[in-house]
């Protein structure tokens, strides 16, 4: 799966995850800015925007899918 952000005047790519992984991009630390996520037998898979931490996380069960949630910014 690829990634991809629009920062100022350009646009970058980036692969991430495997075939077969569910994309499932977000706001995971809360900057405001959408994180590369992946959902794989019921493991995260995500790239945090910015900082460029990986963060992998056993959360749900292995037929699980992941639902894209509301986000508001206060």
């Amino acid at each position: 799966m690829t990634g991809a952000a629009n920062n100022g005047n350009f646009f970058k790519a980036r692969r991430f995850g495997q075939a077969g992984d569910i994309p499932a991009a977000a706001y995971y630390n809360g900057d405001g800015r959408t994180d590369i996520g992946a959902f794989r037998a019921g493991i995260w898979y995500v790239l945090l925007s910015g900082s460029e931490v990986f963060r992998a996380e056993q959360w749900g069960l292995a037929d699980d899918k992941p639902v894209p949630a509301a986000f508001n910014r206060q």
